[in-house]
């Protein structure tokens, strides 16, 4: 097995834990994105409901 130092494996520990957190930050992010874009599509789309609903009892 390679023979590390106490130095070595400490940088090599941190560079993982920096990995690590960026990884769980980047998932983070794209499921924020998505909730966001399902919002708005769900606004728009209830939106749009209310607004033929409107028309259609404007016609009755």
């Amino acid at each position: 097995m390679i023979d590390l130092d106490r130095e070595t494996w400490i940088y090599l520990a941190i560079i993982v834990v920096f990995l690590v957190i960026f990884m769980w930050n980047s998932r983070r992010a794209k499921q924020n994105r998505k909730a966001r874009k399902n919002e708005n599509f769900r606004r728009r789309y209830l939106e749009r409901r209310r607004k033929q609903q409107s028309e259609s009892e404007n016609h009755l």
